[in-house]
C-alpha cells in the first residue's frame, strides 16, 4: 500500500494538543530561550533519536534464543535488520544503527548465530539483496550487539529475496567456538575457522543449490562432534556428515513427491516434492523438519477437525520450536493456505507429531466461518496498550495487508508465519512472527484443555517501516506518514502506536492522501481520499484521475492549495494518452478532473503554496512552473531565465507562513532558494553543499528565517547525515552521529511547531525523530 499525504495549511481545528507535546519542565541549554538565543549562525546541540511508535510494520523473519542465558533472545527482520530483547524494560533494543549510508544493502539479516557457551558472542549475516553491488558483511559481536567487528562476506546475501523465511543458516560449531558454518544462497557451504573474519567453500557438499535460495539451515549436533545436518532448496535437499564435512550421505527417508491432500485443487506445485526449509534438532536427537519425515498435520491426527471445505497450502509447513523441557513437545505452522476458508494454523503436539491441537482455530472465536484470527481486543502489549493498526478487518473500506480476516472483530491470526520459538525458560510463552508483527502468549498450557489461550502483542522497540510519506502540519497531529504495505497513520502522539488512516465523515480541517487501494468500489475512487477533521475520518474522491482505478499500483501524489479548495493530482503514468498532459486538477473535490493547460508532462515534482490560494509549483527537466488558478493552467519559465541548473527536477518545498518562498534541492548541484514565487533563483549554502532531502521547521528563537533541515553532504568529502541551519543556509550543524545512521533516511520533515526537530523516513527501520536533547519542544 503505498500512500502520499498532503495537507492545507490554512484549515484551522478545534484539535487539543496531547500533553507529550507541551513545554519541557526545564530547557537542557539557556541559548535555547528567545531572549538569549545568538542572532547569527547555527547552535549546534546535542540530539535524542526516537522511534515513532509503530511497533512492528514488516516481516519478522526469525526468533533466536540463546540455549543457556535466560530471556536473552534475537529477532531477525527483512529489511530492518536485528533486535535484542531487553527482558528490563520489556523492549526490543535496535542493534545496528550505525549502519552509514553507504552500507544500507546491511541493513537486512539474513542469519543470526548464537555462541552456545558464551551468551556474550553474537554473529549477524547482514546482506538485503543477492543483486546488490555491495558485499553483504558479518558483524561479529562480543557484548550482545553493543559494538561489532565487521568483515566483508566473499558471498552475497539476500535477507529481502525469496526465501527469507528459512533458516538459520550460519551456525556455531559448538565443540570449537571459533568456527562457523554458513549456507550461502548461491555459492554452496562455506567455513570460518577465525570468527567468520575469512571463509573456505566446503567444495564437496553434494548439493550448492544456486537457484537463488541455497542452503537454507546448518544444524550442529550438540552432542556429536562432527556430526552436522544441511538442508538445501531442493527436493530431497536435507544431508548429513558424521566426519566435519569430509564426507556427506543424504538422509534416507525424504519424500519424493507431494502428499495430494496438502495442494489445492489445480495447484502446480513449483517443486516435484517438498523441499526443506527450516529445521530444530530435539534433545533426545531427532530431528524435525517441516517436510521431510511425515508427521504432517491432517485430517486424521487434529483436533479440532481442520473446518470443511479445508484445502492446504501451496507453501506447506515452515516455522517450527521445540520445547527445550519437552523433545516430543513440538509447535509447527503452516505458511500461504491463503485462500482459506481457514487461514495459517499453528499445530501443537506432545507426542512428537502424532497428534497436534489447531491452536489458531481454538484461539479463534466461534462462528468465523473458518477464518482464523485473534479478537481484535488482543492487539495490544502485555500491559494493555493498544496497537490498533493491527485491529483492521477484511472488509469494503480496507484492501487487506496481509489479507486481513474478513470477520468483523477480528484480525488475522497471521501471514508469513515462518517463525516460532517456544520460549526455553516457560514452556507455556510462544511467540510468533508475521508479516507485520510478533504476537505471543503465556498461556499454551490452555490448549490442552482446548480452550482458547489470551494473545498479546510483543514487539515493542521492532521499527520496520518502509516510510513513503511524510508530512507536519502547522495544526492538529504533528506528523501524518505513508509507509509501505500499511498504508499511514495519522501519529497524534509519537510514542504510542496509531490507527491506519481510515475512510468516513466530513469536518474541518483538510488532508488528502492517494494511494493503491487493491480494493473496488462501486460509489467512489478508493485511490483517492481526503479529510476535513485533520486525517480523524476520510471520504473517497467521487471518481479518479483518468487511467487510475481503484485497483491501479503506483497511483503517484497529490496536493492541495492553502484554500483546501483547490486538488492536483500527478498521476505519473507512462501510458499514452495520459502522459501527454500534466497533473490532473479538481475544484470539486474529484467530481471532475482537468487536464491543464502550459503544462504537459505528469510529473511527481509537485507542490502548492502554504499561504497564497490556488498556486501550485512544477520543477521538471530545468523548466519551472507555476499555476495561480487551481492547478488549471500554467506559466512556464526555462533554466536560461531562471538561472536553475538545465535538465533538473525537484519537489519545490514551500514555506508554510510566508507566500512565495520556495527551496530546491538538487542533490548535487546544491539547494536553491526563491523568495518571489520562483521568478529567480539563488543557490545557499556551501558549493560543495549535496541536497539529497530537503525540509524546513521552526524558527530558532529570536529568527525570522524557517530552520532548514538537510539530509546530504555540506563540505566536500564530508559525512552523509542530516544537519540544521538556523540562519538560511550560511552555516549547519549536523544533527546526528555515526550511531545514528540508519542506512540513510528515505524523506526527511520539519516540525513547524517545535523547534529543532526533525523526522527522518527509513527504508525498514521505520520513522525517527530527533529532538534537541533534554527539550527544544517550544510551546505549540
Amino acid at each position: 500500500m503505498i500512500v502520499f499525504i498532503t495537507l492545507s495549511p490554512l484549515a484551522k481545528s478545534d484539535w487539543v494538543i496531547p500533553s507529550h507535546f507541551q513545554t519541557p519542565k526545564s530547557l537542557p541549554n539557556p541559548s535555547l530561550g528567545a531572549a538569549t538565543a545568538p542572532q547569527q549562525g547555527t547552535q549546534d546541540y546535542s540530539y535524542k533519536f526516537s522511534s515513532v511508535a509503530i511497533t512492528g510494520g514488516g516481516y519478522i523473519t526469525g526468533i533466536v534464543a540463546h540455549p543457556t542465558e535466560k530471556h536473552l533472545m534475537y529477532t531477525r527482520t527483512d529489511i530492518g535488520s536485528s533486535y535484542r530483547w531487553d527482558e528490563a524494560s520489556q523492549q526490543w533494543i535496535a542493534l545496528t544503527d550505525f549502519i552509514a549510508p553507504e552500507n544500507v544493502n546491511w541493513l537486512g539479516t539474513e542469519s543470526i548465530a548464537l555462541d552456545p557457551h558464551d551468551p556474550n558472542r553474537l554473529y549477524l549475516a547482514q546482506g538485503q539483496y543477492v543483486t546488490d553491488t555491495l558485499p553483504a558483511a558479518f558483524f561479529v559481536s562480543d557484548d550482545r550487539g553493543t559494538t561489532f567487528d565487521i568483515y566483508e562476506a566473499p558471498f552475497p546475501m539476500g535477507s529481502n529475496d525469496l526465501g527469507r523465511n528459512n533458516g538459520e543458516r550460519l551456525a556455531v560449531n559448538p565443540f570449537n567456538t571459533n568456527e562457523l558454518w554458513m549456507g550461502t544462497r548461491t555459492e554452496g557451504l562455506w567455513k570460518s575457522t577465525d570468527r567468520a573474519k575469512t571463509w573456505t567453500n566446503i567444495t564437496n557438499y553434494p548439493d550448492a543449490a544456486g537457484n537463488g535460495i541455497g542452503i537454507v539451515f546448518v544444524i550442529f549436533d550438540p552432542k556429536n562432534s562432527g556430526t552436522v545436518y544441511v538442508g538445501a532448496n531442493v527436493p530431497n535437499g536435507l544431508y548429513y556428515t558424521k566426519d566435519h564435512g569430509a564426507t556427506w550421505h543424504s538422509i534416507p527417508g525424504q519424500p519424493t513427491a507431494w502428499d495430494p491432500e496438502l495442494l489445492y485443487a489445480g495447484h502446480t506445485p513449483a517443486s516435484t516434492a517438498p523441499m526443506p526449509m527450516r529445521a530444530i534438532l530435539a534433545s533426545n536427537g531427532i530431528l524435525y523438519t517441516s517436510v521431510w519425515r511425515d508427521i504432517t498435520p491432517g485430517t486424521n491426527n487434529t483436533y479440532p477437525a481442520p473446518y470443511k471445505p479445508q484445502a492446504w497450502l501451496p507453501g506447506g509447513f515452515c516455522g517450527i520450536s521445540v520445547d527445550s523441557k519437552d523433545p516430543n513437545t513440538l509447535v509447527v505452522v503452516t505458511l500461504d493456505r491463503d485462500p482459506g476458508p481457514a487461514l495459517d494454523s499453528m499445530y501443537y503436539s506432545h507426542d512428537g507429531g502424532e497428534t497436534y491441537k489447531d491452536v489458531s482455530q481454538l484461539s479463534t472465536p466461534p462462528v468465523s466461518g473458518g477464518y482464523w484470527g485473534h479478537p481484535v481486543a488482543e492487539a495490544a502489549l502485555k500491559d494493555g496498550t493498544p496497537v490498533p493498526w493491527l485491529s483492521f478487518n477484511w472488509n469494503s473500506e480496507w484492501g487487506g495487508y496481509g489479507a486481513p480476516s474478513p470477520i468483523v472483530g477480528l484480525t488475522k491470526f497471521g501471514w508469513w508465519m515462518s517463525s516460532v520459538l517456544i520460549y526455553p525458560w516457560d514452556s507455556h510463552h510462544v511467540m510468533y512472527g508475521t508479516g507485520a508483527t510478533i504476537w505471543a502468549t503465556d498461556e499454551l498450557y490452555k490448549v490442552d484443555s482446548n480452550k482458547a489461550p489470551q494473545w498479546y502483542i510483543q514487539a515493542q522497540g521492532i521499527e520496520e517501516t518502509a516510510v513513503l510519506a511524510l508530512m507536519s502540519p502547522t495544526d492538529g497531529a504533528h506528523l501524518f506518514s505513508g509507509l509501505g504495505d500499511i498504508m499511514g497513520m495519522r501519529h497524534a502522539d509519537l510514542d504510542l502506536p496509531q490507527p491506519i488512516l481510515d475512510y468516513a465523515g466530513q469536518h474541518p480541517n483538510v488532508v488528502v492522501r492517494v494511494g493503491d487501494s487493491g480494493v473496488s468500489y462501486p460509489n467512489g475512487c478508493g485511490s483517492g481520499l481526503y479529510s476535513k477533521d485533520n486525517g480523524i475520518s476520510w471520504t473517497m474522491f467521487p471518481t479518479c484521475v483518468p487511467g487510475v482505478g481503484n485497483q491501479t499500483n503506483f497511483v503517484g501524489l497529490i496536493a492541495l492549495d492553502a484554500s483546501a479548495q483547490s486538488f492536483v493530482w500527478a498521476s505519473e503514468l507512462t501510458a499514452a494518452p495520459y502522459n501527454e498532459t500534466g497533473p490532473y486538477s479538481t475544484q470539486d473535490y474529484g467530481a471532475t478532473w482537468v487536464a491543464p493547460t502550459g503544462l504537459t508532462v505528469m510529473t511527481g515534482n509537485l507542490s502548492a503554496d502554504r499561504v497564497q490560494p490556488k498556486t501550485f509549483y512544477a520543477f521538471n527537466d530545468g523548466i519551472f512552473y507555476i499555476s495561480k488558478d487551481g492547478g488549471l493552467s500554467y506559466k512556464s519559465t526555462p533554466a536560461s531565465q531562471t538561472g536553475l541548473p538545465a535538465g533538473a527536477g525537484a519537489v519545490p518545498v514551500c514555506n508554510f507562513d510566508t507566500a512565495g518562498e520556495l527551496w530546491l534541492p538538487l542533490g548535487t548541484s546544491g539547494l536553491w532558494h526563491s523568495t518571489n514565487f520562483g521568478a529567480s533563483w539563488t543557490q545557499i549554502g556551501p558549493k560543495s553543499l549535496v541536497a539529497t532531502y530537503f525540509s524546513i521547521g521552526k524558527s530558532a528563537p529570536g529568527r525570522l528565517h524557517p530552520a532548514l533541515f538537510l539530509w546530504g553532504q555540506v563540505s566536500a568529502g564530508g559525512a552523509e547525515a542530516i544537519f540544521r541551519s538556523d540562519d538560511a543556509g550560511v552555516t549547519w550543524a549536523r544533527i546526528n552521529d555515526d550511531a545514528h545512521q540508519y542506512g540513510g533516511a528515505a524523506i526527511i520533515q520539519g516540525d513547524p511547531r517545535v523547534y529543532g526537530r526533525v523526522y527522518m523516513g527509513m527504508f525498514g527501520r521505520g520513522i525517527i525523530y530527533a529532538d534537541i536533547a533534554g527539550g527544544g519542544r517550544d510551546p505549540v
